[in-house]
């Protein structure tokens, strides 16, 4: 079995965005600790997944801001109907 690589010709992502990796740390240090945030990012940026219960763990365990919660939130919504991964595009 092989893994071709496809050139990429449209990402459609939905704005705005649901978390910044500089400025929510406590967010993207939970993920990163619990779900390997950054294993598929190059220096902070490219695709990566999170499984819905890591969001549905932060909103949960963390203290985020109103807006964090309303935004992951919508993103579980959109996992759930996903097989139940969420994937961003980081950039």
């Amino acid at each position: 079995m092989s893994v071709g690589a496809y050139r990429v010709k449209k990402i459609d992502y939905v704005t705005p965005n649901s978390f910044n990796l500089w400025h929510d740390d406590k967010l993207v240090e939970f993920f990163d600790e619990e779900y390997g945030l950054y294993k598929s990012l190059t220096e902070g940026e490219g695709l990566t997944y999170l499984p819905v219960e890591a969001l549905e763990r932060a909103i949960a365990e963390l203290d985020l801001e109103d807006c964090t919660v309303e935004a992951l939130s919508k993103d579980i919504e959109a996992g759930k109907a996903n097989d139940g991964w969420i994937q961003y595009y980081c950039f």
